[in-house]
């Protein structure tokens, strides 16, 4: 930051300025509602659910090979 021009150190400010207005919620909050999410959507993930999986026309059948 030594070399910065004014401009460049003008962004910087407004961009800290935005960030401290961010309001954040404790990962002891926001987890337990994210793994909730997930096992709600779990029925509709074709990943974990094969019948729906069937249905997609576009679906390859062959397998996938790691090299």
């Amino acid at each position: 930051m030594d070399e910065l021009d004014e401009t460049q150190l003008k962004n910087e400010v407004d961009s800290l300025k935005f960030q401290l207005q961010i309001t954040r919620e404790k990962c002891s909050v926001t987890i337990p509602e994210l793994v909730k999410w997930i096992e709600e959507k779990m029925a509709e993930d074709p990943f974990l659910n094969a019948e729906i999986m069937r249905d997609n026309p576009w679906l390859e059948s062959g397998k996938c090979v790691l090299l």
